[in-house]
């Protein structure tokens, strides 16, 4: 954590200031012993072999004299010092986290599953250093991220970006059971506030669309090969009094006409272009192909007779 010092420069700076300064950073971090914090200044040249611990101990006494709340080491805690409270933690409120979750909604909305990463390690590096554990947890939570393993994200990611073969556990919400599945991984994409993994199911040979909270495990990864270029799904539609500056990258203006706009969209597979399209509600008409058309008019039928009218 702290660079050695050089002998030259020990003659220069405050051997005390340093001490305190290590020792407040390495409390922050966990609770240490007194024999952890001496071999944490042994290795950066803080202090001699034949430094007396008394030396820690007045330190330690230093940074209480500076405001800092330091338990004294019992049986309970394994001996060692821990620190509850300090000067120095941010002051952080609910109005803003109020603030904080706003802008940070603006970023999400168009943010990728990289930066999203990125601003979740951002958010538990500053949570680290919130004292208050309400304000903490509730800072914690403005990331989309939260609720999911960000390691076996970031093992995704990778996968995606290598094209990797995954053998997978997974579990629909409409199955008791898991089964086994052999895809390939393509791309990660965060929507409605989930992460989905777009793969190529190597059982159905096509590109499918699954949850990746609902992923168990990994069996095995292993690379075979690019998934089959697959034909996106392409659907041409008219949308009226609708916000152009909502659409997604996967959809571009064909033409605009009196009556709105005509749009058309490339989506992944056939599942997220029905999805996509039941979204517009009311202010879109499929235009073509027919086929895709008529499937959207059975699933309105569908809803209708499951909620009625």
């Amino acid at each position: 954590m702290f660079k050695p010092l050089k002998r030259e420069e020990i003659s220069q700076i405050s051997l005390t200031g340093v001490r305190s300064i290590v020792m407040l950073g390495l409390l922050i971090a966990s609770p240490h012993s007194l024999e952890e914090i001496r071999q944490a200044l042994l290795e950066i040249n803080a202090i001699e072999e034949t430094s007396s611990l008394d030396i820690l101990r007045i330190d330690l006494n230093t940074l209480k004299a500076m405001g800092c709340n330091i338990s004294r080491p019992t049986a309970k805690n394994n001996y060692k010092y821990e620190l509850i409270e300090h000067p120095f933690s941010l002051k952080i409120t609910e109005e803003d986290i109020k603030h904080f979750k706003k802008v940070y909604n603006r970023i999400k909305a168009e943010a990728n599953i990289k930066t999203l990463i990125e601003y979740d390690e951002l958010i538990n590096k500053i949570a680290n250093h919130i004292q208050d554990n309400k304000i903490k947890e509730m800072f914690i939570g403005i990331s989309a991220l939260k609720r999911l393993n960000l390691a076996f994200i970031k093992e995704l990611a990778v996968d995606c970006k290598n094209e990797n073969t995954l053998v997978i556990t997974y579990k629909k919400p409409s199955s008791a059971k898991a089964y086994q599945k052999e895809v390939i991984a393509q791309e990660l994409v965060f929507q409605n506030d989930q992460v989905f993994l777009h793969c190529y199911d190597k059982s159905v040979y096509k590109p499918i669309v699954l949850n990746a909270k609902r992923i168990l495990n990994v069996l095995s990864r292993s690379f075979k090969g690019c998934a089959p270029n697959a034909k996106t799904t392409n659907i041409k539609f008219m949308l009226k009094n609708f916000n152009i500056d909502s659409l997604s990258k996967e959809e571009f203006i064909v033409e605009q006409t009196e009556n709105g706009y005509i749009v058309e969209g490339h989506y992944y597979n056939e599942f997220l272009a029905i999805q996509r399209i039941l979204s517009f509600g009311p202010k879109c008409t499929v235009l073509k192909p027919n086929d895709f058309r008529e499937k959207i008019i059975e699933k309105l039928k569908e809803m209708r007779a499951i909620y009625g009218n």
